[in-house]
C-alpha cells in the first residue's frame, strides 16, 4: 500500500542542513499538528518552521513549499498506517482471490482490528486531527493521496470480502453501502477521536480501551455478516458464547 508512493524526499548534500532526516521529521511532526489545528489554507509555513525549530527556508529546501509539505504529511501517514494494515489487507486479498467464504469473517475482523491497533500507534492522534481537518476543509493535496493509498485499499478489501460472503456483485450499491457501514465503525474513532475520548472519560486509547472497542466491533461485524448472508449466527468469536 505505502510502497505505491514514490519517495521524493530532498536529502541534504555535503555541508547542507545537518541531520537531514531528523530535521525533516521534526518539520513533518510540526506540520501535522498545525495543519490539523488550522487547516491547509490558514496554516503558515513560518508558523510550522517556528514550531519545528528551523528557519523558514528549511521548508522550501526539504519540501519545495507548503504544498510539498502537505503531500509529505500524507506520505508519512500512508507509510505508518501501511505498516499496521498491510498484513491484514494481504490476507483479505488472498481470501477474496481464493473464494474462501469460510474465512471471510476472520479476514474482515483482522482488517478492522488492525485499524483499531493503529489508534494507539505513535503519532495516531496527530494523523486523526490532520485527516479530520482535511475532510472538513477539502483543501491541499493530502486527502486525495491518503484516500488513494489507504481509503481505497480499505474499501476495496471490505467490498471484496462482503461480496464473497453475500453473493452480491462487487460494485453493487448494496455492497458499497455495507462496506461503508463496516468501516464506519472504526473510522469514526479517527475522525472524532477527541469526542469519543471525552464521551467515554478516557485519557487515551490505551490497551484496555482498544480491547473493548475490538470486542464491540468484531461482534457487530459478525452479526452484520450473518444477517447479510442469511447464514446462522453461530458463535460471535471462537470460545465466546
Amino acid at each position: 500500500m505505502g510502497n505505491d508512493i514514490a519517495a521524493q524526499r530532498r536529502h541534504p548534500e555535503e555541508g547542507g542542513y545537518a541531520r537531514g532526516e531528523e530535521t525533516r521529521g521534526r518539520i513533518i511532526a510540526a506540520a501535522l499538528q498545525i495543519f490539523g489545528d488550522h487547516g491547509y489554507d490558514q496554516a503558515s509555513t513560518r508558523q510550522i518552521a517556528t514550531s519545528a525549530g528551523v528557519n523558514p527556508p528549511a521548508l522550501q529546501y526539504y519540501f519545495g513549499g507548503k504544498e510539498g509539505l502537505h503531500r509529505a504529511c500524507a506520505q508519512h501517514i500512508v507509510e505508518r498506517v501501511s505498516e499496521v494494515l498491510d498484513p491484514a489487507l494481504k490476507r483479505a486479498a488472498r481470501v477474496t482471490r481464493e473464494g474462501a467464504r469460510g474465512e471471510v469473517a476472520e479476514a474482515l475482523c483482522d482488517v478492522l482490528e488492525a485499524m483499531i491497533d493503529g489508534l494507539m500507534a505513535a503519532g495516531a492522534e496527530s494523523w486523526g486531527r490532520f485527516i479530520a481537518r482535511g475532510k472538513v476543509d477539502g483543501a491541499g493535496p493530502a486527502m486525495a493521496l491518503i484516500y488513494e493509498h489507504i481509503g481505497m485499499h480499505l474499501r476495496d478489501a471490505m467490498m471484496g470480502l462482503i461480496a464473497l460472503s453475500t453473493g452480491q456483485p462487487l460494485r453493487a450499491e448494496i455492497t458499497q453501502l455495507r462496506a461503508g457501514t463496516v468501516l464506519g465503525q472504526v473510522t469514526t474513532f479517527y475522525a472524532n477521536r477527541e469526542h469519543h475520548l471525552a464521551a467515554m472519560g478516557w485519557k487515551d486509547f490505551d490497551s484496555r480501551a482498544l480491547t473493548l472497542i475490538k470486542s464491540v466491533v468484531v461482534q457487530n461485524t459478525r452479526l452484520l455478516l450473518a444477517g447479510w448472508s442469511g447464514a446462522p449466527r453461530g458463535r460471535l468469536r471462537a470460545g465466546q458464547k
